[in-house]
């Protein structure tokens, strides 16, 4: 069974929180929405839209599903299997070069999430101080080439640094220093985790030193988004995609308003989630979600240039093979006025 098969496949046994707000109306349209994976922190807004009935409001029923990794859920929208789902920006721009219909409707986050991150006591101010230095990365291809990239634009000579790959669990090793520093750290995630095993306030900064890629060289980025099929977008003109947007932007206002209560609700959904992390993780994710170009044109709004940029970059580092035309890869058409 291919892997496609197999993602497919266990949407059957995913989520599907339709059920969890009571009975619904005949006339409501159903709509799948593909998770990155599992739900997350992340997806507090989107959870918001369901719990507050933001979605009934559209007249629209929805329905969760669990992708096995973060590729699939784009796959699954240019396959019929979904119809708009949570994908990673450069998901979309990879897509687009192998000639999948996918287009980003909207963005969830303003500012790329990743970067390095070093204990404070190391004493590292500059990049150019990593050199001698051991760096964890998990392996992702893209965040691998940002963290090169950075470094080599930096000064440093890649050859006196040490980058391994250890997986998504880093942490341990980063604890007990078999590794000095975390090449590919999430913004709103290992910092926090980070504080939580010192036994240090989840948002405490003074622990650590954090070097953004798009702050250091990398072209800015989006990161999460909402993904749709360009073809079914045609299909009613846009007007699926505009109701489930003006739910989803409710939600995201929502969480970001309402954080604390976004955490509980999450963890309703996800028991798993550390609290303590969770309120530190979501107060930077309402951090980057918002920038000047959100305070003017409203949440998941998109700049093509941005996206351009990056587009250019993945192309220039052999991260896609042909160039992509982003003008037909993101769109603000269908957000709320």
């Amino acid at each position: 069974m291919s892997s496609m098969q197999r993602t497919m496949t266990t949407c059957v046994t995913a989520l599907a929180l339709a059920a969890a707000i009571g009975p619904v109306a005949a006339q409501n349209t159903p709509v799948k929405v593909a998770l990155l994976t599992q739900p997350g922190i992340w997806d507090a807004g989107l959870f918001a839209a369901v719990d507050r009935k933001f979605f009934e409001e559209q007249k629209l029923t929805v329905s969760f599903v669990s992708p096995a990794t973060p590729a699939d859920g784009v796959r699954l929208v240019a396959s019929g299997g979904a119809n708009f789902a949570t994908a990673h920006s450069t998901e979309v721009i990879t897509a687009r070069s192998r000639g999948l219909p996918v287009i980003s409707i909207a963005t969830n986050h303003q500012f790329g999430t990743a970067g390095i991150m070093i204990p404070a006591d190391a004493g590292v101010t500059t990049l150019k101080q990593l050199e001698g230095k051991t760096i964890g990365v998990t392996g992702i291809p893209f965040n691998k080439t940002m963290l090169e990239y950075s470094l080599k634009k930096n000064g440093v000579d890649l050859s006196k640094v040490k980058i391994v790959t250890v997986g998504f669990t880093p942490m341990p090793l980063l604890l007990s220093k078999r590794i000095d520093a975390l090449g590919d750290a999430i913004t709103w995630s290992e910092p926090a985790m980070y504080n939580v095993q010192l036994k240090k306030a989840a948002d405490d900064k003074s622990t650590y030193r954090y070097f953004a890629f798009y702050e250091n060289g990398v072209p800015r980025y989006y990161t999460f988004g909402v993904v749709a099929d360009e073809r079914e977008i045609a299909k009613d003109k846009g007007e699926l995609a505009r109701r489930y947007l003006r739910a989803w932007a409710k939600g995201q206002d929502w969480a970001i308003k309402n954080q604390a209560a976004a955490v509980d609700l999450m963890r309703k959904h996800s028991p798993e989630l550390n609290a303590t992390e969770a309120k530190a993780n979501i107060a930077e994710i309402a951090r980057i979600s918002q920038s000047p170009d959100t305070q003017k044109n409203g949440l998941g709004w998109q700049d093509v240039k941005v996206w351009a940029a990056q587009e250019e970059f993945m192309r220039e580092q052999k991260l896609i093979p042909a160039k992509v035309d982003v003008a037909k890869a993101v769109t603000n058409d269908y957000l709320p006025k």
